[in-house]
């Protein structure tokens, strides 16, 4: 039995509240369990279970037998998670209007209003269309000069081809775009894209005339690797290859359409796949319409997901600030959890009379409680079962697992 540390404790509760869009520590927990459990990547974690814990400190762990894969899946989300609740922008349809009008006004000072009536436009699905539709009121477009991307292939050599999207985060969705554009000029508009990769585009492509974003994303990859960031960046540019224009990682961030995908490397298929998402459903369309296919289909397979939330017995015996567990398969999983989810957690299971005796003195909160509870369901010597009963749980404070408040 293993456990995978996701939320660590150390992210500051407003901020956990903010990303979730949540009133209290206990629902943010939840929304936030859903929405890794609505990925299709949690269905390859077969017996794995989330637990939260939202006092005193705010936890969220899987507990499960892991294979390699489904550890690394895991660790990789547990840095995702953290990052993304304390480090994202969350764009709202207002946001994106401002951000919107700033790279009208940015194409109007480039290329002047006169030669911008004479170029068309189009969109790299989807969230591109939704950006393209506010540009297009924006610039006062009309209807001839808007090509749908199916269109987009045949358009006019000499004519400008302005191509709109909602982020560019790596480049490689314009890269694939670009392929079926015969277009001798384009301009890429993504609104928001790291202005390094924006100029990398510009290097990489002659036909790319300008790539203009409306809002700048920071690269967190040297301060998410410290120290190794040199060793990542050689391994990602070998990995990456011909994919993409840029070699490193956005601040996340999240549209009121849509979460943008976020890609890990199989190492066994030696391939990019489509990695986690973990904005809460409720606050993303895309996700909600996600979330409502994935609970279909797990209802007709029979199968459930959801998030144990662990609470507190009456005390004054009570699990310790940083412990964690839950009942797998008739056992009790118990770990302590790390100060960070990077650091690797012990877990170790109690079966039979030390799985009856966890759940009594959780249940009762004191000795001679939990003592009087077991003996109903034991015929055992009572003084027996008193000095049993006192070494457990002796044992469990002694070892940080449980605490005398």
């Amino acid at each position: 039995m293993d456990v995978v540390l996701l939320l660590d404790g150390r992210l500051n509760v407003e901020r956990l509240l903010e990303y979730s869009q949540q009133v209290d520590t206990t629902s943010a927990l939840q929304a936030l369990g859903g929405g890794i459990c609505a990925n299709h990547l949690w269905d390859e974690m077969e017996g794995v279970v989330l637990v939260a814990r939202a006092q005193p400190v705010s936890m969220l762990a899987a507990f499960g037998n892991f294979t390699p894969t489904q550890r690394s899946l895991l660790r990789g989300l547990a840095l995702q998670i953290n990052e993304v609740a304390s480090k994202h922008h969350f764009i709202d349809y207002s946001t994106a209007e401002i951000a919107a009008e700033r790279l009208a006004k940015e194409l109007v000072r480039r290329f002047g209003v006169e030669e911008l009536s004479r170029f068309q436009y189009t969109a790299i699905p989807r969230g591109g269309l939704i950006v393209l539709g506010m540009l297009s009121y924006l610039l006062d477009l009309s209807p001839e000069q808007i090509v749908i991307p199916e269109k987009a292939t045949s358009a006019v050599n000499d004519e400008v081809l302005v191509v709109v999207d909602d982020c560019a985060l790596s480049g490689v969705r314009f890269q694939q775009f670009l392929k079926k554009v015969d277009s001798a000029q384009v301009i890429f508009c993504p609104l928001f894209a790291a202005p390094e990769l924006c100029r990398a585009i510009e290097r990489a492509e002659p036909r790319v005339q300008a790539c203009i974003n409306a809002k700048d994303l920071q690269d967190i990859a040297p301060s998410r690797y410290g120290e190794a960031y040199a060793q990542w960046l050689t391994a990602h540019r070998e990995i990456r290859g011909g994919h993409g224009y840029w070699d490193g990682i956005t601040e996340p961030l999240t549209f009121s359409w849509c979460e943008p995908e976020t890609r890990y490397w199989n190492h066994e298929n030696k391939r990019f796949e489509a990695g986690w998402n973990v904005r809460p459903p409720g606050l993303c369309l895309k996700r909600r319409a996600v979330t409502a296919n994935v609970e279909c289909e797990r209802r007709e397979a029979g199968s459930h997901n959801a998030v144990i939330l662990q609470t507190d017995g009456p005390g004054p015996l009570m699990v310790a600030e940083r412990v964690l567990w839950t009942e797998m398969d008739s056992a009790i999983a118990v770990a302590r959890m790390p100060e960070s989810a990077l650091q690797s957690s012990p877990c170790f299971r109690l079966e039979g009379t030390a799985a009856e005796m966890w759940r009594c003195v959780l249940e009762q909160g004191t000795l001679e409680s939990a003592e009087s509870a077991l003996l109903e369901f034991y015929e055992v010597d009572p003084a027996t079962l008193r000095k049993d009963l006192a070494a457990f749980v002796s044992d469990l404070v002694d070892n940080g697992i449980l605490t005398r408040r």
